[in-house]
């Protein structure tokens, strides 16, 4: 920015030779004596470095901010997607569960999950809720049974939407969430720490904010099958 043009337009008298200074001036352009920096433009310079200050701090909170919500509003990715090539020939989603088994028995210091999201073609879910083994807020966590048997039937389907996938540790109060997500999906954390329970979420694009469900126990070296109807 170009400060001395603006301070340029205040002026002031050279107390030597009476001709016209900058109230910033060091010395007086027509004679050369020294100027001593004046009250007024002791104001002027105070109110630049402000003025400096101000935007200096109002970028670095603004940059702090995109870089807080960027961070809060994507999470990690999904470690992998389940490709769901038939509905009559599950085999797929049974290695897939036995798969994500064998990695957590491995990595049993991470947290594994295999997310089966599902949408029930009954327009009742009252069925659905009675076997629910979980209060999931705005879903319907299933047994892997009544999961594969839903899907054989057709009164189940895969969710085909994005969804966003997230838990809660209540006693650290941390929540740990991932991107956007589509399909049958495998999540993992590390260094999860001490917990002992945990809190599932879903959120779909309809679904707006979405209550935590009831506590999960945590099963060290097993991965986690959530099976949840997620658009009822």
């Amino acid at each position: 920015m170009e400060w001395s043009r603006y301070a340029g337009a205040i002026g002031g008298e050279c107390p030597n030779c009476g001709g016209g200074t900058f109230l910033l001036a060091k010395a007086c352009p027509a004679c050369g004596a020294p100027i001593r920096l004046r009250p007024a433009g002791l104001m002027v310079a105070g109110a630049l470095v402000l003025l400096l200050v101000a935007i200096v701090v109002a970028a670095v909170a603004v940059l702090r901010w995109h870089q807080l919500a960027a961070a809060t509003a994507t999470g990690a990715p999904a470690d992998a997607q389940i490709a769901a090539p038939s509905t009559a020939d599950l085999s797929w989603l049974a290695t897939a569960m036995s798969q994500c088994d064998a990695q957590a028995k491995v990595d049993s210091g991470m947290l594994h999950f295999l997310v089966t999201p599902l949408v029930s073609l009954a327009a009742d879910a009252a069925p659905w809720r009675a076997k629910s083994i979980n209060d999931a807020g705005n879903a319907i966590v299933l047994r892997a049974d009544d999961t594969l048997d839903g899907l054989k039937s057709g009164t189940l389907r895969i969710y085909p939407a994005d969804y966003d996938f997230s838990i809660f540790d209540q006693a650290s109060d941390t929540v740990y969430k991932w991107r956007a997500a589509v399909g049958v999906s495998k999540f993992s954390t590390a260094d999860p720490g001490s917990m002992l329970t945990f809190n599932v979420q879903f959120k779909t694009a309809r679904g707006g904010d979405a209550a935590w469900g009831g506590s999960f126990t945590r099963q060290h070296g097993s991965c986690h099958w959530v099976n949840a109807i997620i658009d009822n």
